[in-house]
Formats: structure tokens, C-alpha cells, sequence
């Protein structure tokens, strides 16, 4: 479709009623070339109003000797290359980023591991009432009276125990170089 000169004299004096013309006249073909190359509904439609626009901020430049279609179809195709572009790099960083997402949590999984191994052997180590009141208060959720009350002891006896368990297990954890992991666990 060719427009009369006067329209893209018109255009480039910025007549809206002239931008509405060469709109009208090319926004289907610039869609269609738009899905055509993005293969999405939504990126050809941006293509269209990033395409007029840049039209539009570029009126003055147009040359009215020449055919305004494929000063349109470049404008257009640079667009969709380019988020084509993106789109690859996009696509590229998400799979970098997911790729150190596994990275992280295969090692955090293997640090939670070495830590429950390093609880697990330090518990094994206390002395025999200081072990029970730890099982049954951290593994077993129970409060410090049930185990009073179980054991035949006072809570305040309970509380001490615990208190010299968590002593113990805080400098296992402090030559282990999990201080910070411990107090995670145990304090928060």
C-alpha cells in the first residue's frame, strides 16, 4: 500500500491525523511479520506500538521521496531481532542461575548432612542422663517437666542439663567450624 506524499509531509510536521493514517496502513503487516519471526501474541503487539513509536519520534527524518514501508519493515525486524537476542541471553542466564541454584542447595544438603552427623556423634558422646533429657526434649518435643516428671527429677534439673548439653554442643560445633549452623538450629 503506498501513502500519498502529503501524508508523510503531514507526518513529519506531527500530524496525529497523518500518524493515524500510516498506522492504519501498516500496524496488520507489522504484526504479522512481528508474530511471524517471535511466534507470541503479546511480543508481536509490542513490536507494533515500539515500531510506530519510533516512527513517530523519527518523523522528522522521513523522506517523503521514498516509500515509508521499508523504512517501517527494518524498524520493525531490528526490533524483533533484538528480542529474539534477549530472549536467548534471558533464557541463558536463567539456566545459570538455576544451574547455581542446584549447586547451592546439592551443598547446603551435603553441610545439613555433616552437621546432623556432627550432632548425632557429639549427642552420642555426653554422659547417659545428659543424652536422655537431649533426646527427649529436642527429638521427642517434650517440655522440661514432662521429662522431670518421666525421670523423677526437678524441671530446674532439666534446665541445667539442657543448658550444659547446649554448652557441650556449642564447642563441638565451634571446632567443627558450624558455630553459625548451631546457632540456627538451635536458638531460632
Amino acid at each position: 500500500m503506498t501513502i500519498q506524499n502529503q501524508v508523510y509531509i503531514d507526518l513529519r510536521k506531527g500530524s496525529i491525523q497523518a500518524f493515524q493514517v500510516v498506522f492504519d496502513a501498516y500496524s496488520a503487516n507489522i504484526y504479522n511479520l512481528s508474530f511471524h519471526i517471535l511466534k507470541n501474541k503479546e511480543q508481536a503487539e509490542e513490536v507494533v506500538q515500539e515500531t510506530f513509536l519510533k516512527v513517530w519520534m523519527h518523523r522528522e527524518e522521513l523522506d517523503d521521496a521514498k516509500d515509508l514501508w521499508p523504512y517501517i519493515y527494518v524498524i520493525a525486524k531490528r526490533i524483533c531481532y533484538n528480542q529474539l537476542r534477549s530472549m536467548k541471553y534471558d533464557l541463558l542466564a536463567q539456566q545459570e542461575l538455576i544451574k547455581n541454584m542446584t549447586v547451592l542447595a546439592e551443598d547446603s544438603a551435603h553441610q545439613l548432612s555433616e552437621i546432623n552427623k556432627i550432632l548425632q556423634e557429639s549427642v552420642d558422646l555426653l554422659p547417659e542422663r545428659q543424652k536422655l533429657v537431649w533426646i527427649m526434649s529436642r527429638e521427642e518435643g517434650k517440655s522440661h517437666k514432662e521429662i522431670a516428671d518421666e525421670l523423677g527429677i526437678s524441671p530446674n534439673t532439666v534446665k541445667n542439663t539442657i543448658v550444659q548439653t547446649l554448652k557441650t554442643l556449642r564447642h563441638t560445633f565451634k571446632k567443627a567450624d558450624y558455630l553459625y549452623f548451631f546457632i540456627f538450629l538451635f536458638f531460632l
